[in-house]
């Protein structure tokens, strides 16, 4: 089926969830979801197949937040279905469960999963893990870094259209930097999909970063359940709270629009609070 066959079956299924009287704002987004997967098999010149959508959901991972990404994905799988190719049907990403804050990522856990980086010989999951830990970047924040960045310890990153700074610490600008030398990374990204053979210079997507940091968690004996997108910024808050950073400096280094966001990362789980009101002493 070409591209413009699929247009038309495109539009011959928004004129069918219109005749099942879905809402103006609905369609709209139908048609969104699916023209945005339409044009990327077209950019890309791909079939229709498992191994596209699959892609697919890379680009979303390293592109939107999870919540918009599954908004797509099950506008997809619906457009799929009408297809009939439920052989190509996508998985949503798993989001960050409201209970997390009570099965954290622990300092010592983040040690461990270092430790099992360099023993399974994954020195860019090291250095990724450790970039999330001492900066609070996100996992699309990777982008920037670059070998030209290195240059100095401060980048500007932008996130849904907002430009902020990502402050890179002096021990970790010269972890990176040795890390390109003795891997002869001169120019662009420095962390490149392990996978791509036709393109070696592209970036590492998201699903690989958190496929290969599971990994890592099992051969650690770390639930990989507690490996999330959120873990590391959790994990890097409360440190820089406990080192001193106010509420409103923590803000602008995660990049929060709103301090009530900031407020969540730092919060302490019931075992903690626990761990303190037994110190309590009358």
């Amino acid at each position: 089926m070409n591209y413009n066959d699929l247009e038309s079956e495109l539009n011959e299924w928004i004129r069918e969830q219109r005749l099942s009287e879905y809402s103006r704002n609905t369609l709209v987004s139908y048609k969104y979801a699916a023209n945005l997967f339409l044009n990327f098999i077209k950019d890309h010149n791909l079939l229709i197949d498992k191994e596209s959508t699959i892609k697919y959901k890379d680009m979303l991972a390293d592109k939107y937040s999870l919540a918009t990404c599954n908004k797509y994905i099950i506008i997809l799988n619906k457009f799929l279905k009408y297809l009939k190719r439920d052989d190509c049907l996508l998985k949503k990403f798993k989001t960050q469960r409201k209970t997390s804050l009570d099965d954290p990522l622990w300092p010592q856990e983040h040690k461990r999963m270092l430790r099992w980086a360099i023993k399974l010989g994954m020195e860019d999951m090291y250095l990724i893990m450790q970039i999330f830990a001492l900066s609070g970047a996100r996992v699309a924040e990777l982008k920037y870094f670059t070998v030209e960045n290195l240059n100095d310890n401060y980048i500007i990153a932008y996130n849904k259209g907002k430009e902020r700074v990502l402050i890179m610490r002096n021990d970790l600008r010269r972890m990176l930097k040795k890390y390109c030398e003795e891997n002869k990374i001169t120019e662009g990204y420095i962390f490149r999909s392990p996978v791509d053979k036709k393109n070696p210079k592209k970036i590492i997507n998201a699903s690989t970063i958190w496929r290969r940091l599971k990994k890592i968690a099992k051969a650690a004996k770390i639930n990989p359940k507690k490996i999330h997108p959120h873990a590391w910024r959790h994990l890097f808050a409360k440190a820089a709270k406990e080192a001193g950073i106010d509420l409103d400096e923590l803000r602008d280094i995660l990049g929060h629009s709103d301090i009530r966001t900031t407020a969540i990362y730092t919060m302490t789980s019931n075992s903690e609070k626990r761990k303190k009101m037994e110190k309590i002493k009358f």
